[in-house]
C-alpha cells in the first residue's frame, strides 16, 4: 500500500509538468489494463476507516482482468479479428469481480475508439442513481482519474459518451426490449442468478446484441438461466474466497475436507441461514437453495405409504362431460382405491379434486390430484403435457363425475385459476355447466368471506400458505398420499435467497421449462386437493342452468364472455 501510494505520487507530480511523460503514461496505461489498474484507478468501501482505497489488484484479480480482457473483442497477434467470447464468473461475495469488470469497460472506453458496452442489472436503480449502482461505480473511477487523462464527455442518466474517440457506456434494467437498441462489444449481466424469472428472457433476448456476454453472480440456486450457462460449458471464472490472500490467511480443511480459515469461520457465525453462507461464501449452488419440504421427513412419507398404484388406465371422455375409465396398465391415470368391474369407485365416500393447469405444450405437466375426504387419503392421480386448458377442463369433469360421492353427486373441484387456469374455469363453470367447484375465499380473514370467483387464486402470499399448510397436512399425517413420484417431485422445492418458494427442477436439467415456481404441478394439484380434504363443502355461488339458449340475457352473456374473453388474451 504505502509503496503504491508513493507510486501513483511521482506519477502524478512528474506528468502534471511534463507532455511527453504524460504521452508516454497515456501508451502504457492504453496498452496494459493492469498498469492503468494499479497507478490511476481507485475503489470505494463505506466499512473501511478511509473509505477511498487505491485499487491494487491481488494476484487471482490479474488473471481474471487478463482473461476478461481476452474475451473482448480485439485484433490477434496473427491478424485476425475476434469477435469476442461469452465468459462467466462465479463468485463469493466481496472478490472485487464487479469492479473488475466495470474498470474493464471503463478502461476500453477511455482507451479504445469506437467502443459500445451495455451494463444490465435487474433494477433500474442498481444500474443507476446511487453511488452503489453501477454507474456510481463508473463515476468514482472517473473522478479518481489525473484530469489530463479526462476526455471530452457527455454523462446522462443511463449513458456515458466519450466525444474524443466516439465510445460508450450505456445501462439497462431487465425488460421486455433488453439489448435490443443496437449490437454491443461487450455486455455485463451483473447478479445475473437473481434475475426475475430465473433470467432466461435476458439470456435470450441478449444472444444477438453481442458475442461477449459476462454473466457476474453468486449462486442462487440451479433454477436459473445463469446455473444453465454454467452447466453448458461457458467459460468460467471461478473467484472463490480461498484465492484472497486475507480472507484465506490460515487456511485449513475441515473433517470434510471443506476450505476454511479464521475469517470463514467469523463469517459464518454471522450469517443467519446455511441458504447464506452456500451462496455468499461458498459457491454452492445446491446448498444455495434449502429445501422447503425436509428430505428426511419425504422420504420417511415414501417408506410409511408409498404404493404402486391397483389401477392404470385411460380416462375416455365423452361429449356430456361424462368418462368411462379403460385400464390399459400404461395410461395417465393412476388409482390406489378400489374399483368396481365397471371401473366405478366406491360411491359411499366423498371425493375431491385438485388441479394444476399448463398451457399443454409439453413443456410442463397438468395434474389432477383426487382425494378421500373421508380417511385423508390420495386415492388418484393423472398427469399429461398435451392437453390444451379447455380438453384438461373436459378430462377433469369427466373425472369428478368417475368419482361421484352420495346420491351421485361428483367431486367437488378445485384448480389454479391464474394463467391458463382462467381457460379451465370458464369452460369448467360456462361450458360445461359443472357446478361443485370451489370459490375462491380469503383464509386470512376472520370471517373468511367467500367471493364469486370460481377456482383458487394465487395471490400475494397465497402460494407459500398452499405449500405451507400442505407440508403440514403431511408432517401431520392429515394428507396421506401414496404417490412416490408426487412425493419426490415435492423435494425439488426449496427457499430461495430471496425468500421465496421456488420450484427448483432437476438438479441436472437446464431446460428452462423445467424451472420456476409454475411447475412442480402434482405437488401443486396434491396442495389443492389437500386444501378441501378437510374444509366443509361450499354453496355453489351461481346457477348451473344459467339463461335460456339465444334469450336476451343469454346473448348479453354471451358478449359480456367474449369481451372478457378479448381482453384476457390482450
Amino acid at each position: 500500500m504505502e509503496a503504491n501510494l508513493l507510486f501513483r505520487k511521482e506519477i502524478l507530480e512528474k506528468t502534471g509538468s511534463d507532455p511527453e511523460l504524460r504521452n508516454l503514461v497515456w501508451q502504457a496505461c492504453e496498452r496494459d489494463i493492469l498498469y492503468f489498474i494499479n497507478a490511476f484507478c481507485w475503489t470505494y468501501d463505506p466499512r473501511k476507516p478511509n473509505p477511498k482505497i487505491p485499487f491494487i489488484t491481488y494476484g487471482f484479480q490479474d488473471n481474471a482482468l487478463l482473461c476478461l480482457e481476452e474475451s473482448l473483442p480485439h485484433k490477434k497477434e496473427s491478424g485476425e479479428d475476434f469477435k469476442g467470447s461469452d465468459i462467466l464468473i462465479e463468485k463469493s461475495r466481496d472478490m472485487g469481480a464487479s469492479w473488475m469488470c466495470l474498470t474493464l469497460f471503463f478502461w476500453g472506453w477511455l482507451f479504445r475508439p469506437m467502443q459500445s458496452y451495455l451494463m444490465v442489472s435487474r433494477k433500474e436503480s442498481l444500474v443507476d442513481g446511487s453511488a452503489d449502482s453501477l454507474f456510481g461505480h463508473i463515476d468514482f473511477l472517473m473522478k479518481g482519474i489525473p484530469a489530463w487523462m479526462r476526455p471530452a464527455m457527455t454523462r446522462n442518466k443511463l449513458k456515458l459518451i466519450n466525444l474524443d474517440n466516439g465510445s460508450k457506456i450505456e445501462g439497462e434494467s431487465t425488460n421486455d426490449n433488453i439489448g435490443r437498441g443496437g449490437r454491443r462489444g461487450a455486455m455485463l449481466i451483473d447478479e445475473f442468478a437473481a434475475f426475475d424469472g430465473g433470467g432466461w428472457d435476458t439470456l435470450s433476448a441478449t444472444a444477438d446484441t453481442s458475442n461477449c456476454r459476462i454473466f457476474n453472480s453468486t449462486p442462487c440456486g440451479t433454477a436459473n438461466a445463469f446455473y444453465a450457462q454454467r452447466e453448458k460449458g461457458t467459460p468460467r471464472l471461478r473467484l472463490h474466497w480461498p484465492l484472497h490472500p486475507e480472507k484465506g490467511e490460515g487456511l485449513y480443511q475441515d473433517e470434510k475436507g471443506k476450505p476454511r480459515s479464521p475469517w470463514y469461520d467469523g463469517e459464518c457465525l454471522r450469517r443467519a441461514h446455511p441458504v447464506e453462507i452456500a451462496t455468499q461464501l461458498d459457491i454452492d449452488y445446491l446448498g444455495s437453495n434449502y429445501p422447503f419440504f425436509p428430505p428426511d421427513i419425504l422420504d420417511d412419507l415414501v417408506t410409511a405409504f408409498g404404493l404402486d398404484p391397483k389401477h392404470v388406465g385411460t380416462m375416455i371422455v365423452s361429449p356430456d362431460g361424462t368418462g368411462e375409465f379403460s385400464e390399459d396398465g400404461v395410461g395417465d391415470l393412476r388409482v390406489w382405491c378400489h374399483l368396481d368391474e365397471g371401473g366405478s369407485p366406491p360411491s359411499d365416500r366423498d371425493y375431491v379434486v385438485g388441479c394444476d393447469v399448463s398451457q399443454g405444450t409439453g413443456a410442463s405437466d397438468s395434474a389432477i390430484s383426487v382425494g378421500d375426504r373421508m380417511s385423508g387419503e390420495k386415492v388418484a392421480e393423472l398427469c399429461t403435457n398435451q392437453l390444451s386448458a379447455n380438453r384438461f377442463a373436459e378430462l377433469a369433469v369427466a373425472v369428478c363425475n368417475m368419482f361421484s360421492g352420495p346420491g351421485g353427486r361428483p367431486a367437488h373441484l378445485i384448480w389454479e385459476a391464474t394463467g391458463p387456469g382462467r381457460t379451465f374455469g370458464k369452460t369448467v363453470v360456462d361450458d360445461l355447466r359443472f357446478g361443485n367447484v370451489y370459490y375462491m375465499t380469503d383464509d386470512r380473514s376472520i370471517k373468511k368471506r367467500q367471493t364469486d370467483k370460481p377456482g383458487w387464486f394465487s395471490t400475494g402470499d397465497g402460494k407459500k400458505d398452499l405449500l405451507n399448510d400442505y407440508r403440514n397436512a403431511l408432517v401431520s399425517k392429515k394428507f396421506i398420499n401414496p404417490s412416490e413420484r408426487a412425493i419426490r417431485q415435492a423435494s425439488e422445492f426449496v427457499y430461495s435467497p430471496n425468500g421465496k418458494i421456488e420450484h427448483g427442477g432437476s438438479a441436472n436439467s437446464i431446460d428452462p421449462s423445467d424451472r420456476g415456481d409454475n411447475h412442480g404441478d402434482v405437488v401443486i394439484a396434491d396442495a389443492l386437493c389437500s386444501k378441501l380434504l378437510h374444509r366443509s363443502i361450499q354453496k355453489p355461488k351461481r346457477e348451473a342452468q344459467g339463461p335460456h339458449l339465444m334469450s336476451l340475457a343469454w346473448r348479453r352473456q354471451q358478449r359480456r364472455d367474449d369481451e372478457r374473453e378479448y381482453i384476457e388474451t390482450w
